[in-house]
């Protein structure tokens, strides 16, 4: 492969400034040597993975600002080129609501979330998308569920939110509702979820 401009290979990875100090984290990978301008394209791999090692791309939305430097202490904040190459973010305002669901549930404390509803397909975003903690148990509000296995989730829950507008049976929500521990959320998205999520543990931790 040609080589290419190494300032073209930061932005093309995402790296919109601050490329003297990527250019010497290279150094110190042993990928380049000081002063040279171009790097081998076959290198883009180890490039990738060195530079995400000591450095994280944050949009300019304030709170993937803020939230950065906690969740990767041991990472530069960098800017990124685009929304789209934030690592808190993703240039999704779910990923932003999420994230400050998360932070929400630690101040609060909570450890366990039960969901119950939602689309098949949005369950299964939530699952490829979040990392514990807290840990999650999404349930399917179209299957039937005994009084037992729901008290099981009452106990096992920080919090138990109930999604509300999305495909759930009555008879599957009210073994739940009662509950202290639970909250309902009546919009479909799962930026709803999120931010309902984050509002609710805020109030428990007041």
């Amino acid at each position: 492969m040609k080589d290419r401009s190494k300032a073209e290979l930061f932005r093309a990875l995402g790296y919109q400034d601050q490329h003297e100090a990527l250019d010497a984290r290279l150094v110190d990978a042993g990928l380049t040597t000081p002063g040279k301008e171009r790097i081998s394209a076959a290198k883009r791999a180890r490039v990738a993975e060195a530079l995400g090692e000591a450095f994280v791309r944050v949009c300019r939305r304030g709170d993937c600002q803020a939230f950065a430097p906690g969740r990767w202490p041991n990472r530069t904040v960098v800017a990124a080129t685009a929304p789209s190459k934030c690592e808190v973010c993703g240039g999704s305002a779910a990923a932003v609501a999420r994230e400050a669901a998360l932070r929400a549930c630690g101040r609060a404390g909570w450890r366990r979330l039960c969901v119950v509803g939602g689309s098949p397909k949005a369950r299964t975003a939530i699952e490829r998308e979040h990392r514990p903690p807290p840990e999650l148990r999404l349930i399917d509000g179209t299957v039937a569920r005994t009084r037992s296995i729901a008290k099981d989730d009452l106990a096992w829950a920080d919090h138990v939110v109930v999604w509300g507008g999305t495909q759930l049976d009555h008879k599957v929500s009210k073994l739940y509702t009662s509950a202290p521990t639970c909250t309902t959320v009546v919009r479909r998205s799962v930026q709803a979820l999120w931010e309902h999520i984050a509002t609710a543990a805020d109030r428990a931790g007041d």
